[in-house]
């Protein structure tokens, strides 16, 4: 009997041993092909997830980037983001992360951010959205609050006093609040539609059609938004628009 298992084991040595001495791959335990591909798909999916966060900072300005993540935020995972939409990767995060955004640092308009935030905060209420600015007069802050509804802290405050503000819950700044009125804060859908409208240099006619609202209602509503953020009149509203829309670079501060 022993004979014969040895025998046995003989042949299936050699069945393992192809002519030129090396090993037979079909020997060899290997996945199957769909367990390859079934593993690839995983390191695919964990190379494109991002690494946990607690902060998210949105600006080109390397010296407030490096103040920031290596004075204030040291003892945070701060996540350096080029682009608003980079931001966007991390809302599948629990929680999401702290969001940070230097409306003088950035590419993009502040009257394109202000709608990129107003959408995050109807797709994800809670969320905690800092923007620093520098230079603003009061009515651009006070429209800039409305709009966002977060925020705004003047970046070139000394580094004591913007550290305890940027880590506040939430975080407020009354001096740059103090003319709006806090009982009329956010801006409603379709008063930010007007604005946008206006922003994007549509008439106030072809506005008045859009929201299917009558032409005095619609220079009312101006009025009435401009006397809320501190201006004399809509003419310096829409002005204020146009300045807004102004990329940061060729904004004069």
């Amino acid at each position: 009997m022993s004979e014969h298992l040895q025998l046995a084991a003989r042949k299936r040595k050699y069945r393992r041993i192809n002519i030129d001495g090396h090993v037979n791959p079909s020997s060899l335990n290997k996945p199957l092909i769909f367990d390859r591909l079934e593993y690839l798909q995983q390191q695919l999916r964990m190379g494109s997830q991002q690494p946990a966060a607690d902060v998210l900072l949105v600006s080109h300005d390397a010296y407030l980037s490096l103040a920031l993540t290596n004075y204030i935020f040291r003892q945070a995972r701060t996540h350096l983001c080029s682009t608003l939409e980079e931001v966007s990767w991390f809302f599948e995060q629990k929680p999401i992360p702290r969001i940070v955004i230097d409306l003088d640092g950035i590419a993009t308009p502040a009257i394109n951010v202000l709608n990129t935030l107003r959408q995050w905060h109807e797709a994800y209420p809670g969320i905690i959205v800092i923007l620093l600015t520098a230079g603003r007069n009061p009515a651009a802050a006070c429209l800039i609050v409305a709009a966002a509804n977060c925020c705004v802290i003047e970046r070139r405050l000394p580094p004591g006093i913007l550290s305890w503000l940027l880590m506040q819950q939430p975080c407020s700044l009354p001096s740059v609040q103090a003319n709006y009125t806090r009982e009329h804060d956010a801006l409603t859908k379709r008063e930010w539609l007007l604005l946008m409208s206006l922003a994007k240099g549509d008439s106030l006619k072809s506005v008045a059609v859009s929201l299917n609202k009558p032409y005095h209602s619609v220079i009312y509503i101006l009025g009435r938004l401009a006397k809320r953020i501190g201006l004399t009149s809509r003419k310096s509203l829409i002005h204020l628009l146009n300045e807004l829309s102004i990329p940061p670079t060729e904004r004069r501060v």
